[in-house]
């Protein structure tokens, strides 16, 4: 029989195996070791690095824990448990271990260690003075450079840096740093980012010379041939990151932008279907593909895409009437293009897909195939016919009201009946203030569920004196201590709430509608008592994410109304405004509209005929209705805002499936988040909107895309 191994053997063969990455060899030879020395520090600790790399960082920390337990005055079992709890998320025991490893072993590894575990905490003004910190120590650490570089570019992207900043910093990065391929790759990535795709392509170029089998530097560089206006270049480069990466959905929609810029449509047509393929949740890319087939007039092609497209909202890979969305914007190009034609062909297929594979979408593709009709000469009486024939299936279709019609709406209702009903506002006495007035309506429920989120966003961005008013339908009989309680942490927020009791005899699904249309019927209401300012609208389950102020300058002088405007599109009948923000000016005009607009509210409401987009239906034809009697109407689209004020997303709304389980479990959790970020103490005000603003970006990416 053969002698045993010498221990020493052992963990000098395992620590070889490791440094190699072969981490199944590696394994089975250390826990031999520990079978032989179950206290055995070193192999306790080289253990626990290995399972940490092999994705149990919770073993991991376990046993080098242990391992500190026995020999706790080595730096590098702190730094490397250090590494095992800032891959479980436990941020402040990371750092307390990197604080054990720096007591132990000053230096700069240890403080960019530190620097990492700060801005993955969501930190980066604290990781960038320790990044700092670690430079001065060691002015060549390429290292601590790169972390500045990083945390720099954090804080920019919360409009809490400079963004030439971080683009300074990675320059000296790849300084530092010149064989590096991540290096290269990180200064090429911020150049495009920058705009600048003149100096990222070389940038990219050296970086794929450092590393030609790293896709990640060919897809750089073909996004920023791309952004160049290189694209049939772009396209050849980002084939072969394809070829790379055949499974990887996102570098196929990239070849299918860059296909799609270079004027090859087929192949930009076959990329984002199989884009599709690979991430059926993709609502952009059946967009697109769709697109490309209708312009292409293949027929076929969009007819089995159609399908697809059906099938998978069917099996809620998407929004459920994600494929009314694309044929709508499918036949809305054809419409633009001239094509009227077209759009009816394409929406046909459409409507076949429908049929075979989810009739429950029919009705409202032949609501777009009605709307098509309405605009075509000649054949308005079949348009109307069609639509008149889907009010079972689509009960707002009723509401549809010609001008004449509207009129008579409005005058059917008595004044007396109109007074009775503002005399259902009971509110308090208006708040002082400056701005505009932010409103909001909403039942008990979504009182105590959204509320909160909301008025502490609008508290961290608004300025002093920001007036904001809540008005409760059905409110409980706690209704003062719930608002005592939102009141509660408010500083620059004046909150004034009004309530009413709604009709008793209003079945679920009409309440659920009045509910939603409170805010129009109430906006004469609480305009006339905070004295006529401006006033923005906002779902109460909905965060706004900038200062209310901002929204009205951004409007020019003849701007009256910004919202969601689309009269050229076939859901115009519904659908042209959207009620998620809406900011208007106490023109005339405006108050005529909001009276109006209640007044036909009122009517329905008496009729006890409530369907889903009443309210919207009735903001339409009352803009409309007042646009006859007395001119156009300025209207700024939203879609114009973001360019405006220079942001992305200036409204956040919550996630759709309100009653899901866990829904309401996920809601507090966020307010807590939002309340420990919009509170925090310790932090100046920049630093605490900054945080905000990455929350709310962290939030915004997990919302799904409906629209």
């Amino acid at each position: 029989m053969s002698a045993p191994i010498p221990s020493e053997t052992l963990l000098a063969d395992a620590v070889a195996l490791h440094r190699t990455g072969n981490l199944a060899g590696a394994e089975p030879l250390y826990r031999t070791l520990l079978e032989r020395q179950p206290g055995h520090p070193d192999a306790l600790h080289l253990l626990g690095v290995l399972r940490s790399q092999a994705g149990d960082p919770a073993e991991g920390a376990s046993l080098i824990a242990e391992a500190i337990a026995r020999r706790g005055t080595v730096a590098a079992y702190h730094s490397n448990l250090a590494l095992a709890l800032k891959a479980l998320g436990r941020f402040d025991d990371a750092e307390a271990a990197l604080r054990n490893a720096i007591a132990l072993a000053p230096g700069s590894a240890p403080l960019v260690a530190l620097g990492g575990v700060r801005r993955a905490g969501g930190r980066p003004a604290e990781a960038l003075s320790v990044y700092r910190a670690a430079l001065a120590i060691d002015p060549a650490d390429g290292a601590a450079q790169e972390g500045i570089a990083h945390a720099t570019a954090e804080l920019a992207a919360t409009d809490a840096g400079p963004p030439a900043a971080a683009l300074t910093a990675y320059r000296r990065a790849f300084r530092l740093r010149p064989a590096a391929p991540f290096a290269a790759y990180n200064l090429a990535s911020t150049l495009r980012k920058a705009g600048d795709a003149g100096a990222a392509i070389p940038m990219f170029q050296a970086a794929a010379a450092l590393a030609p089998a790293d896709p990640a530097a060919l897809s750089g560089l073909g996004l920023a041939l791309l952004s160049g206006g290189r694209a049939d270049q772009g396209a050849a480069i980002l084939a072969r990151v394809v070829r790379l990466r055949p499974d990887d959905a996102q570098e196929r929609f990239h070849l299918a932008e860059a296909a799609q810029a270079a004027g090859d449509a087929d192949r930009a047509a076959a990329a984002y279907k199989d884009t599709a393929a690979l991430r059926p949740t993709d609502y952009t890319a059946w967009e697109n593909a769709a697109l490309l087939d209708a312009r292409g007039d293949r027929l076929s092609a969009l007819a089995a895409h159609a399908g697809g497209l059906m099938a998978a909202a069917r099996a809620k890979h998407l929004f459920w009437k994600a494929p009314v969305y694309v044929a709508m914007h499918v036949a809305n190009d054809r419409i633009a293009a001239g094509r009227p034609d077209a759009a009816m062909r394409a929406l046909d297929r459409f409507r076949q897909a429908a049929a075979a594979e989810n009739r429950d979408l029919l009705p409202w593709i032949d609501f777009l195939r009605g709307s098509l009709l309405l605009r075509r000469p000649g054949d308005e009486a079949a348009g109307r016919a069609l639509l008149e024939g889907l009010v079972p299936a689509l009960p707002f279709l009723r509401h549809v009201a010609s001008a004449d019609e509207f009129d008579a709406l409005c005058r059917s209702v008595p004044p007396e009946e109109r007074a009775l009903h503002r005399a259902g506002f009971q509110s308090e006495p208006a708040a002082g203030g400056e701005g505009p007035l932010l409103f909001a309506a909403c039942d008990d429920r979504y009182l105590r569920l959204f509320a909160a989120p909301l008025l502490l966003t609008v508290e961290a961005f608004c300025g002093a004196g920001q007036r904001v008013h809540l008005h409760i339908a059905d409110p409980g009989p706690d209704i003062a201590e719930v608002v005592a309680g939102l009141r509660a942490p408010l500083r620059r927020c004046r909150l004034t709430v009004s309530t009413e009791r709604t009709p008793p005899d209003l079945d679920p699904a009409g309440r659920r509608t009045l509910y939603t249309c409170l805010r129009l019927m109430r906006a004469p209401d609480v305009l006339d008592l905070h004295g006529h300012p401006p006033l923005v609208m906002i779902d109460i389950d909905a965060l706004l994410p900038i200062d209310p102020r901002r929204l009205v300058d951004a409007m020019a002088p003849e701007e009256e109304a910004m919202l969601i405007h689309r009269p050229d599109s076939l859901d115009h009948l519904y659908n042209t405004i959207s009620n998620g923000l809406i900011v208007l000016r106490p023109s005339s005009a405006m108050l005529e509209v909001l009276e109006r607009t209640a007044t036909v509210l009122l009517h329905w409401l008496r009729r006890r005929s409530m369907a889903y987009f009443l309210d919207q239906m009735a903001l339409i034809q009352g803009f409309a209705d007042v646009e006859r009697r007395r001119g156009a109407v300025g209207i700024l689209p939203i879609e114009e805002l973001g360019r405006r004020l220079g942001v992305p997303d200036v409204f956040l709304p919550f996630f759709d499936e309100k009653h899901r389980a866990g829904f309401t479990d996920e809601l507090s959790a966020l307010t807590a988040r939002v309340c420990e970020e919009t509170q925090g103490g310790g932090r100046s005000e920049e630093e605490r909107r900054a945080a905000l603003t990455a929350l709310l970006r962290r939030l915004q990416a997990a919302v799904p895309t409906t629209r």
